[in-house]
């Protein structure tokens, strides 16, 4: 009884998996577009003391805080990060991030004497702690964080769970890439690999911190 059995339940097993593949594939679209959706945590526009913007990703975070400086959300931009691109360092121009971003600003329309760079970080943990230090410094009790878009659900929780964001509200604004398009992200290789390597970084900044 229980062998003549195996070949039903097998067929059984095999229609449910095909069920499930040709669901899969007939939502992708959408569920692939919520894979993408999850990692945008992005907080409506209101102004803010003062804009930091992330290092990294100098073109589209750069572009994004000359508009939120045009359109007067923030009195003053401040651009962090202390590493070196490799492409420029390779060249001999030892710029880190945070000059890098403010030039891109400069060039996209930031406001002439709106801009300064703050020469720390090397991760966002780093430059997490960079910002909050200089917003206590500075007396801002509203703050605005840039980074790109894909970035803003790890940001979220490293400053929800910053022990010196006490006592300040941390806006979080992304910068649309460049290179692909958040909602159409499996369709472009920077957008497997930024969704990729951001999922990754969910779970290690999880664990780490």
């Amino acid at each position: 009884m229980t062998v003549r059995s195996l070949p039903g339940r097998a067929l059984a097993l095999l229609l449910v998996l095909l069920a499930i593949a040709g669901g899969l594939w007939l939502f992708r679209v959408p569920l692939l577009r919520s894979v993408g959706a999850f990692l945008i945590r992005e907080d409506a526009l209101r102004h803010a003391d003062a804009l930091y913007v992330l290092g990294g990703a100098s073109l589209d975070r750069g572009r994004e805080a000359a508009r939120v400086m045009q359109d007067g959300w923030c009195d003053h931009a401040w651009f962090t990060g202390s590493n070196i691109p490799t492409s420029l360092e390779s060249v001999g121009m030892l710029l880190p991030e945070a000059d890098v971003s403010l030039l891109a600003a400069q060039r996209a329309g930031l406001p002439p004497g709106r801009g300064s760079a703050l020469h720390y970080g090397t991760s966002t943990a780093e430059e997490a702690d960079a910002v909050l230090a200089h917003a206590h410094r500075a007396g801002h009790d509203t703050i605005m964080v840039l980074s790109s878009r894909f970035h803003l659900r790890r940001i979220h929780r490293v400053f929800a769970h910053h022990p010196q964001a006490r006592g300040i509200t941390v806006l979080l604004h992304g910068a649309p890439a460049v290179l692909f398009r958040e909602e159409e992200w499996w369709r472009y290789e920077d957008g497997l690999i930024m969704c990729a390597n951001e999922y990754l970084k969910l779970v290690y900044y999880a664990w780490r911190y």
